[in-house]
């Protein structure tokens, strides 16, 4: 056997394994962000109603959601001081 024709292999073996791992992987990106759109479209649905189940729900996903990121400090800072003013 040559070095292509083992190269060959491996690209008919490894290829398919690491198209459906970046497929999973860019699938938990996308449902990562949609979830936080879904927090937001939620809070701004029910805005006017601050003691709706969906409103209350919607805050309480705010740490699960946003806590993962430095980028979202900002995010939690607010939910935290809303919720001090809540209490």
């Amino acid at each position: 056997m040559e070095l292509t024709d083992i190269l060959t292999i491996c690209a008919i073996i490894i290829g398919p394994i690491a198209a459906v791992q970046i497929q999973k992987l860019l699938e938990r990106i996308r449902d990562k962000r949609n979830r936080k759109i879904l927090v937001f479209k939620t809070l701004m649905a029910s805005r006017g109603s601050a003691l709706s189940h969906a409103h209350v729900e919607a805050l309480n996903r705010i740490d699960l959601e946003f806590s993962d990121n430095k980028k979202f400090e900002k995010v939690i800072q607010a939910w935290k001081e809303y919720f001090d003013n809540l209490s």
